[in-house]
């Protein structure tokens, strides 16, 4: 089977982990595999590393350039006239839309959706123009992969396509004897408090840091607080924490390449993740799977992963519930190890890469031996 994948950045994040550990699957059992994305990036060099074929585009951009995407639709067409693949897998908004537009399904066409862009929390301009968008783009694919059932009720409910072509895959993580074996500090040591992830929208790490700073002092003491990411906001939490004087508590590392990201989550205690809206964050399940604590807003898929008291959902901005949250762990450090046990069951049993893997290539073989059996019964 050849695969060609769709995706518009090549930089590091959740989408362009899918991609990778899907394109290094099929690789690896003997199928061929071609990647298109703008240029440079975590994704870029991934796939040169792998041997993948890897096509560049400077016209994928999320800037609604008719000029941009009339020629990225050219430079789509081109690149499956060249590859000549078996199955397109589109990811994200802008590239998924366009790869569908410019194939229009004539080649088995996979949408996989990494959290829709008209979620919950999103403007109402933003939202319209993303349903309008992600209506015709559904016309013209086989199938929508959604990361969380949290995603498929939301296509169901603004109509994106008919719930036959909805199906959900959970992301998954790689578990392997480290993540079984590791524990959470013991609980009479410092806890490390951590968070990962870009410092913009739709994450909020400040209300991490003011829920933290509420804290009683004895409580701050037991805690260090690591923030792991760059962006634009990092400029609002370092004014925070000098001006609460909390330097000694908190530390803001900055990016850190993944498997540094994961050697870290292996050491701390309690994972949080606050944002406005989400998918199904890569970062939950692979701290899940580290059995640390979670605390995480209640937005997107996070729900599903965090079901059976494998964490403490909070409300989308609600700074007392997230202090309330960390007082109720750090009171009872016995609670952060049970909480970390069974969501590192969870991950095994739910959310590993294994079962993502092979569902996805069940869809894909599906389509393909549908898209088969079609040509030779017109004989083609």
């Amino acid at each position: 089977m050849r695969v060609l994948y769709i995706i518009t950045k090549s930089e590091f994040g959740g989408a362009q982990t899918h991609v990778y550990q899907l394109s290094k699957y099929f690789i690896e059992r003997g199928d061929k595999v071609a990647i298109m994305s703008y240029p440079g990036g975590w994704l870029e060099e991934k796939a040169r590393k792998l041997g993948i074929k890897f096509y560049s585009s400077s016209f994928f951009s999320n800037i609604p350039d008719p000029i941009r995407i009339f020629k990225a639709i050219k430079e789509i067409r081109k690149v499956v006239k060249d590859f000549n693949p078996d199955l397109v897998g589109c990811h994200s908004t802008a590239a998924g839309f366009l790869g569908r537009l410019a194939i229009r399904n004539k080649i088995p066409t996979t949408f996989t959706a990494h959290g829709w862009a008209f979620t919950e929390g999103t403007s109402f301009f933003r939202k319209q123009l993303a349903v309008l968008i992600e209506k015709i783009g559904g016309k013209f694919c086989s199938k929508i992969i959604c990361v969380s059932d949290f995603d498929r009720k939301l296509a169901l409910k603004y109509k994106i396509a008919s719930p036959d072509k909805l199906t959900v895959i959970h992301n998954g993580v790689e578990v392997t004897q480290i993540n079984i074996e590791s524990k959470p500090k013991s609980p009479e040591k410092i806890i490390k408090i951590v968070f990962v992830g870009r410092l913009a929208k739709p994450k909020d790490p400040l209300l991490l840091l003011k829920s933290f700073n509420n804290l009683s002092p004895e409580l701050k003491g037991q805690v260090n607080v690591f923030i792991i990411g760059d962006g634009p906001k990092r400029g609002e939490l370092e004014k925070f924490i000098k001006g609460n004087r909390l330097e000694e508590k908190v530390k803001l590392l900055g990016e850190m390449p993944r498997e540094k990201v994961l050697g870290f989550l292996r050491k701390s205690d309690i994972f949080v993740l606050i944002s406005n809206w989400e998918g199904f964050p890569y970062t939950i399940i692979e701290a899940m799977s580290f059995g640390l604590a979670i605390i995480a807003s209640d937005v997107g898929g996070i729900k599903e992963a965090l079901s059976g008291n494998c964490g403490i959902l909070v409300k989308k901005g609600d700074k007392e519930g997230i202090k309330n949250a960390l007082e109720k762990l750090l009171k009872n450090p016995s609670l952060i190890i049970k909480i970390g046990e069974r969501a590192k069951k969870k991950v095994r049993k739910e959310f590993s890469l294994e079962k993502m893997l092979e569902n996805t290539a069940e869809v894909y073989s599906q389509l393909v031996s549908i898209k088969r059996f079609v040509y030779k019964q017109l004989n083609f």
